[in-house]
Formats: structure tokens, sequence, C-alpha cells
């Protein structure tokens, strides 16, 4: 999966192949912009993860996301920049399509509650009861992939 939107190119990638680069990406949004303090960067999931990533014409990444082999999508991290421009709906379409490829049958994802709009018009829908996730409001969201 290599695919490019203007002057972002997106791949699907490996942990190994781009994990400090998404651990940056996540370091920045997570717990710089979003003051996450106990947020883990990265945690044992992410090596057995479906990772897609953003880069810009100079080859810095700009955004990254992940699915795990059981469909649970997360970490989808854009830097602020980059926002408003599509980069995080193309990384979830990129991650959605790798999980129809490995036939799982739907995803799921814990997303804040002011995101929600966003994974809505996603076709996402609420999964599960608000709770709270350091200090913010999260509810689960889900999308089934396969009839």
């Amino acid at each position: 999966m290599n695919n490019s939107m203007g002057n972002i190119h997106f791949s699907e990638v490996t942990w190994s192949e781009a994990c400090d680069d998404i651990i940056d990406v996540r370091q920045k949004v997570f717990v710089i912009e979003q003051h996450f303090r106990e947020h883990p960067l990265f945690d044992y999931k992410d090596e057995n993860s479906f990772h897609v990533i953003a880069r810009n014409d100079v080859g810095e990444i700009v955004g990254s996301g992940r699915i795990t082999a059981s469909g649970r999508l997360g970490r989808i991290a854009v830097l602020i920049p980059y926002r408003c421009q599509g980069i995080g709906s193309n990384i979830l379409e990129d991650l959605v399509e790798i999980g129809k490829r490995q036939h799982i049958s739907s995803v799921s994802l814990n997303a804040q509650l002011d995101e929600q709009e966003f994974f809505k018009t996603e076709d996402f829908l609420i999964a599960g009861p608000v709770f709270m996730k350091q200090g913010v409001p999260h509810q689960m969201l889900a999308k089934k992939l396969l009839a």
C-alpha cells in the first residue's frame, strides 16, 4: 500500500522500519500537545501491528496510526501543521483497508469525545459507554468491515 495526496505520501510500514519516527509523532501529539503524561509511546502491540505513516515531501513522518491483528485501531496522530488536510482520514482509510485485507470482521477504537464526529463521518458507530482516560472523556466506536 503506497499512495499520495498532494505533497503527502502514505505507506504501510513495519514497526522496526519506522519506530523512532512514529514514537516522535506520538510524543509531539499525545505528550507535548495533549499533555498525556502517562501515555505510553509504544507498547507490546506495536511490534505485531500494521502501521500506516504519512510523510511530507522531505521525508518527515507527519502522521501515523496502527491496527492490531484483532482489529483494534489506535495511536492515530497527525502533527498540528498538517491537520484539516485529510491526512487523518487517509491514514484511517488505509488502516481499514488493511483490516479488510486481513479478513477482520470489524474494527474498533477508543475516541476522545471531541473527535467522535471525525470517526462518525467514516461510518463508525458508538459501541460502549463514555469513560475517562487520563482525565479526558473517551468512548469506544466500531465499524463493521465484513458482512
